[in-house]
Protein backbone atom coordinates (compact mmCIF):
# COMPACT_ATOMS: atom_id res chain seq x y z
CA UNK A 1 0.00 0.00 0.00
CA UNK A 2 1.38 3.80 -0.66
CA UNK A 3 2.04 5.50 1.95
CA UNK A 4 0.57 8.75 0.93
CA UNK A 5 -3.28 7.59 1.94
CA UNK A 6 -4.08 10.52 4.47
CA UNK A 7 -7.64 11.16 5.91
CA UNK A 8 -8.90 13.67 7.55
CA UNK A 9 -12.14 13.55 10.04
CA UNK A 10 -14.21 16.51 11.04
CA UNK A 11 -17.68 17.35 12.44
CA UNK A 12 -19.47 20.03 10.17
CA UNK A 13 -21.25 22.53 12.81
CA UNK A 14 -24.05 23.33 9.81
CA UNK A 15 -24.79 19.92 9.30
CA UNK A 16 -24.86 18.38 12.41
CA UNK A 17 -27.09 21.80 13.21
CA UNK A 18 -29.77 20.35 10.27
CA UNK A 19 -29.62 16.69 11.80
CA UNK A 20 -30.24 18.34 14.90
CA UNK A 21 -33.33 20.15 13.19
CA UNK A 22 -34.46 17.59 11.33
CA UNK A 23 -34.82 15.41 14.92
CA UNK A 24 -36.40 18.16 16.45
CA UNK A 25 -39.02 17.99 13.59
CA UNK A 26 -39.06 14.24 13.81
CA UNK A 27 -39.71 13.84 17.52
CA UNK A 28 -43.17 16.83 17.11
CA UNK A 29 -44.45 14.77 14.16
CA UNK A 30 -43.69 11.02 15.51
CA UNK A 31 -46.33 10.48 17.76
CA UNK A 32 -44.30 7.14 18.67
CA UNK A 33 -43.06 5.64 21.76
CA UNK A 34 -40.37 7.45 24.06
CA UNK A 35 -38.21 4.89 22.45
CA UNK A 36 -38.00 6.29 19.21
CA UNK A 37 -37.58 9.76 20.09
CA UNK A 38 -34.26 11.20 19.09
CA UNK A 39 -31.86 13.90 20.61
CA UNK A 40 -33.07 16.56 21.26
CA UNK A 41 -36.54 16.48 22.68
CA UNK A 42 -38.33 18.64 23.14
CA UNK A 43 -41.74 17.68 25.61
CA UNK A 44 -43.23 20.99 25.94
CA UNK A 45 -42.67 22.93 22.90
CA UNK A 46 -44.83 22.98 19.79
CA UNK A 47 -41.97 24.45 17.09
CA UNK A 48 -43.44 26.47 14.16
CA UNK A 49 -42.14 24.36 11.09
CA UNK A 50 -43.20 24.85 7.75
CA UNK A 51 -46.17 22.52 6.49
CA UNK A 52 -43.65 21.34 3.63
CA UNK A 53 -40.91 20.97 6.18
CA UNK A 54 -39.65 17.83 4.23
CA UNK A 55 -39.74 18.59 0.91
CA UNK A 56 -37.78 21.82 2.00
CA UNK A 57 -35.54 20.27 4.29
CA UNK A 58 -34.23 17.87 1.27
CA UNK A 59 -33.32 21.42 -0.59
CA UNK A 60 -31.09 23.15 2.40
CA UNK A 61 -29.22 19.57 2.82
CA UNK A 62 -28.56 19.07 -0.93
CA UNK A 63 -26.94 22.79 -0.32
CA UNK A 64 -25.30 22.24 2.50
CA UNK A 65 -24.15 18.64 2.35
CA UNK A 66 -21.83 19.32 -0.60
CA UNK A 67 -18.31 18.34 -1.59
CA UNK A 68 -17.69 22.22 -0.98
CA UNK A 69 -17.04 21.50 2.77
CA UNK A 70 -14.56 19.14 2.16
CA UNK A 71 -12.35 21.77 -0.53
CA UNK A 72 -13.19 25.00 1.41
CA UNK A 73 -13.02 24.29 5.47
CA UNK A 74 -14.33 27.45 6.28
CA UNK A 75 -17.03 27.22 3.74
CA UNK A 76 -18.42 25.38 6.86
CA UNK A 77 -18.51 27.98 9.95
CA UNK A 78 -19.76 30.90 6.85
CA UNK A 79 -22.67 28.43 6.23
CA UNK A 80 -22.82 28.39 9.88
CA UNK A 81 -22.87 31.66 10.31
CA UNK A 82 -25.75 32.39 8.08
CA UNK A 83 -27.85 30.00 10.00
CA UNK A 84 -30.87 32.17 9.76
CA UNK A 85 -30.86 32.55 6.14
CA UNK A 86 -30.27 28.49 5.30
CA UNK A 87 -32.07 27.46 7.79
CA UNK A 88 -34.67 29.56 9.70
CA UNK A 89 -35.96 31.61 6.77
CA UNK A 90 -36.39 28.53 4.63
CA UNK A 91 -37.70 25.97 7.30
CA UNK A 92 -39.85 27.63 9.85
CA UNK A 93 -43.16 29.73 9.87
CA UNK A 94 -42.27 33.34 9.60
CA UNK A 95 -44.81 34.46 12.38
CA UNK A 96 -44.66 36.35 15.39
CA UNK A 97 -42.41 34.99 17.80
CA UNK A 98 -41.40 31.74 15.98
CA UNK A 99 -37.69 33.63 15.80
CA UNK A 100 -37.88 33.46 19.32
CA UNK A 101 -37.95 29.37 19.15
CA UNK A 102 -35.59 29.40 16.43
CA UNK A 103 -33.29 31.44 18.84
CA UNK A 104 -33.94 29.34 21.34
CA UNK A 105 -32.92 26.08 19.49
CA UNK A 106 -29.98 27.85 17.86
CA UNK A 107 -28.50 28.72 21.35
CA UNK A 108 -29.35 24.96 22.64
CA UNK A 109 -27.58 23.65 19.92
CA UNK A 110 -24.43 25.84 19.93
CA UNK A 111 -23.82 25.76 23.96
CA UNK A 112 -24.92 21.73 23.38
CA UNK A 113 -22.19 21.00 20.42
CA UNK A 114 -19.51 23.08 22.05
CA UNK A 115 -19.54 21.78 25.65
CA UNK A 116 -17.04 18.35 25.85
CA UNK A 117 -20.43 16.34 25.17
CA UNK A 118 -21.08 17.32 22.07
CA UNK A 119 -18.64 18.16 19.03
CA UNK A 120 -15.47 16.88 21.58
CA UNK A 121 -17.00 14.00 22.29
CA UNK A 122 -17.99 13.05 19.30
CA UNK A 123 -14.02 13.66 17.60
CA UNK A 124 -13.24 11.89 20.24
CA UNK A 125 -14.84 9.19 19.87
CA UNK A 126 -14.97 8.36 16.33
CA UNK A 127 -12.23 5.45 15.62
CA UNK A 128 -9.82 6.85 13.27
CA UNK A 129 -8.10 3.82 13.31
CA UNK A 130 -11.15 1.42 12.58
CA UNK A 131 -12.19 4.13 10.00
CA UNK A 132 -8.84 4.46 8.26
CA UNK A 133 -8.39 0.72 7.85
CA UNK A 134 -11.83 0.39 6.33
CA UNK A 135 -10.55 2.86 4.29
CA UNK A 136 -7.13 1.33 3.34
CA UNK A 137 -9.33 -1.98 2.07
CA UNK A 138 -11.54 0.15 -0.17
CA UNK A 139 -8.11 1.50 -1.76
CA UNK A 140 -7.08 -1.75 -2.46
CA UNK A 141 -10.17 -3.28 -3.95
CA UNK A 142 -9.99 -0.20 -5.79
CA UNK A 143 -6.35 -1.09 -7.04
CA UNK A 144 -4.24 1.08 -4.37
CA UNK A 145 -4.22 4.69 -6.71
CA UNK A 146 -4.87 7.34 -4.16
CA UNK A 147 -5.40 10.80 -6.00
CA UNK A 148 -5.94 13.11 -2.54
CA UNK A 149 -6.44 13.26 0.60
CA UNK A 150 -9.83 11.43 1.79
CA UNK A 151 -12.11 13.24 3.78
CA UNK A 152 -14.81 12.56 6.58
CA UNK A 153 -17.56 14.49 7.88
CA UNK A 154 -18.88 13.02 10.77
CA UNK A 155 -22.82 13.84 12.08
CA UNK A 156 -23.68 12.74 15.34
CA UNK A 157 -27.35 10.94 13.60
CA UNK A 158 -27.82 9.99 10.55
CA UNK A 159 -30.16 12.74 8.48
CA UNK A 160 -33.39 10.67 7.24
CA UNK A 161 -35.17 13.43 5.24
CA UNK A 162 -31.79 14.61 3.30
CA UNK A 163 -30.26 12.34 -0.24
CA UNK A 164 -27.46 10.93 0.50
CA UNK A 165 -24.87 11.50 -1.69
CA UNK A 166 -21.61 10.36 -3.09
CA UNK A 167 -18.38 12.52 -3.58
CA UNK A 168 -15.17 12.11 -4.65
CA UNK A 169 -12.87 11.78 -1.88
CA UNK A 170 -15.50 12.89 0.34
CA UNK A 171 -18.27 11.22 2.97
CA UNK A 172 -20.79 12.43 4.93
CA UNK A 173 -21.08 9.27 7.52
CA UNK A 174 -23.22 9.36 10.77
CA UNK A 175 -21.01 8.07 13.69
CA UNK A 176 -23.31 5.10 14.41
CA UNK A 177 -22.32 3.76 10.53
CA UNK A 178 -18.32 4.25 11.28
CA UNK A 179 -19.28 2.28 14.70
CA UNK A 180 -21.12 -0.55 13.83
CA UNK A 181 -21.64 -1.03 10.14
CA UNK A 182 -18.14 -2.24 9.23
CA UNK A 183 -19.23 -3.68 5.43
CA UNK A 184 -21.55 -0.41 4.85
CA UNK A 185 -18.61 2.02 5.79
CA UNK A 186 -16.03 0.38 3.45
CA UNK A 187 -18.82 0.02 1.28
CA UNK A 188 -19.64 3.55 1.14
CA UNK A 189 -15.78 4.66 1.17
CA UNK A 190 -14.95 2.64 -1.89
CA UNK A 191 -18.26 4.09 -3.68
CA UNK A 192 -16.56 7.79 -2.98
CA UNK A 193 -13.05 6.54 -4.00
CA UNK A 194 -14.75 5.43 -7.31
CA UNK A 195 -16.09 9.14 -8.01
Amino acid sequence: MSPSLMMRSDTAYTLNFLVYIQNLYLNQRSGQGEERYKFPYLSERKIPFLADFEREFAKVWAEAASARIAEEPFHDLNMFKAHRELVYERLFVQEAGSDRHYDDIYRSFFAWWNSMAGRFALEHAFDNQKVFDALTAAVSANGGEIRKTFEISILYDACTLGEEKEFSYFAIMPYADCLLKEVFLVAKLRACLNK
